[in-house]
């Protein structure tokens, strides 16, 4: 008696019955659950696209907010701050431009506004006077129709 291990040949694999795979009909069925999913996620990436081109677009009626979106603005808002610390100077700077002082907050302080180009200029414009040892908010009068008499 012999132990020998008995090894398969390969004729013992020829009468063996080896699955051939899932039915068509499951297959079918996989195949529609995975393009159902492909066609859901395509339009969800579409979605995303449309509103991240929509948000960085400006139209007539759309404001420029202050952000990232404005850094020669988020430059100029610092060095304008500096120059606004003397007492007064705010409420002088706006009655040379013509705008509520409110405006003005809101333009340099709260960054809920980014002013439009012939107020930016002007404040550039005041800005090297201011630096070039000149104050033109001193010189110009307020606007008699901004600021009638007695409300200065």
């Amino acid at each position: 008696m012999s132990s020998k291990k008995s090894t398969p040949s390969h004729s013992d694999f020829g009468n063996a019955q080896l699955p051939i795979g899932p039915s068509p009909k499951l297959a079918l069925t996989i195949i529609e659950l995975l393009g159902d999913a492909a066609i859901a996620a395509a339009a969800i990436a579409a979605r995303a696209t449309y509103d991240a081109t929509f948000r960085h677009k400006r139209g007539p009626r759309r404001k420029v907010r202050p952000g990232l979106d404005t850094p020669l603005w988020n430059a100029l808002v610092p060095e304008l701050r500096r120059a606004l610390l003397p007492y007064g100077s705010k409420a002088r700077l706006a009655r040379h431009l013509g705008i509520p002082r409110q405006r003005l907050q809101d333009y340099l302080k709260a960054g809920a506004r980014v002013p439009d180009g012939e107020i930016t200029l002007r404040l550039l414009h005041w800005l090297g006077e201011m630096r070039a040892g000149r104050d033109p908010s001193g010189i110009v009068p307020p606007d008699p129709v901004l600021f009638p008499s007695g409300k200065v």
